[in-house]
């Protein structure tokens, strides 16, 4: 019992250390055509791709009903934004713009609540990197100090899909101990027996070959005690790169996938008007937040004489349409529709 006591708190001392925090999980930097507010929407709405396909786990994430309203509805979700003032580095187009954007954390994730879809949250376990590069038929183990675009291209991917990567040391004794044959061979047990000074729990193999422009890769994947091996057909090093770092993220997301919550919210837009003021607009967010039911509310704009804002809320549409009158600070404008989510509702202005 005891030496099981003594296991158990060794596996959580090395999870504790091969799992860190990502930062900036729902931020990401994008090519916007220009800095004009013709080609934002199209920046944003790329920028949360890249968000959701970090966060998101399953095939086909891009094609889920609930993402798609998400994607159209992209600006709503936007917390913060900023373009970039050094030159274009897109060439033949001196206008384009680098613009990074943050998106509201706590509105998407209770918007994709409802989806019933499955996340990887910001704690992430971190993942070898051993990398043979091979070019005019000489192979050499990578260095990030002699190899700048290969370095370059893999900040980028593990950036893009939030993988934490750890880099062997290559010390004296390791140069020695582990060669490239051992790395590409197909029997890995002197790779792993290596690779266990780093206390991870995922090995990433790989090979990018070059020949003219176009790359290639092969990948193999240690996790789980179990092999996986996919390959990068023949393109620019950033898409090969990404390619191979995409198989990460689907293995090791599938198994550290969270559950949503089965007691899910739901969402709805209301319609209010005789918000003619700012403390009149901060009167209602602040009485939309106070109500019990209600988990967030968000304004998300106007509309003719109405302010819009977008509600999620534990429990039916008809328990909600009664919180929001119950205290006299809201009242119905159009009673005679049987159909809640058609009703409108007014202020009602306090005498002073």
């Amino acid at each position: 019992m005891f030496f099981s006591v003594i296991l158990l708190c060794l596996t959580l001392y090395c999870q504790s250390l091969i799992a860190i925090e990502v930062n900036r999980l729902y931020e990401a930097a994008v090519m916007a055509e220009s800095a004009s507010l013709k080609h934002r929407p199209a920046a944003i709405q790329q920028a949360l791709k890249i968000v959701l396909t970090r966060i998101l786990v399953g095939p086909h994430i891009l094609d889920n009903a609930t993402v798609q309203g998400i994607l159209a509805d992209s600006e709503y979700y936007v917390r913060e934004f900023q373009y970039s003032l050094a030159p274009s580095p897109v060439k033949h187009n001196h206008h384009a713009r680098l613009l990074r954007v943050v998106f509201n954390e706590k509105l998407l994730v209770d918007t994709l609540r409802p989806g019933q879809l499955q996340f990887w949250n910001e704690i992430r376990t971190r993942t070898l990197l051993w990398l043979v590069i091979e070019e005019h038929g000489k192979r050499q183990f990578f260095d990030a100090r002699f190899m700048p675009e290969v370095d370059a291209a893999i900040i980028k991917a593990a950036k893009h899909k939030a993988l934490p990567i750890l880099y062997p040391m290559r010390d004296l004794k390791e140069q020695r101990i582990l060669s490239i044959s051992d790395v590409l061979s197909a029997y890995p047990a002197h790779l792993l027996a290596v690779s266990l000074r780093y206390d991870v729990v995922s090995t990433l193999a790989g090979k990018l070959s070059k020949k003219d422009q176009c790359w290639t890769a092969e990948w193999t994947l240690y996790f789980d005690h179990k092999i996986t091996q996919w390959y990068s057909p023949c393109g620019l090093i950033d898409a090969i790169t990404l390619h191979g770092f995409q198989g990460v993220y689907d293995y090791l997301s599938t198994y550290y996938a969270v559950k949503p919550n089965t007691q899910a919210l739901a969402s709805t837009i209301i319609k209010i008007t005789n918000i003619n003021s700012i403390s009149a607009l901060e009167r209602v967010s602040d009485y939309l937040e106070s109500l019990a039911i209600v988990s967030t509310a968000n304004w998300i704009g106007q509309q003719g004489k109405y302010n819009l804002y977008r509600l999620f809320f534990l429990g039916k549409q008809g328990q909600l349409s009664h919180q929001l009158i119950k205290d006299a600070v809201l009242t119905t404008e159009n009673t005679s529709g049987k159909n809640n989510n058609n009703v409108s509702y007014q202020l009602i202005l306090t005498v002073h």
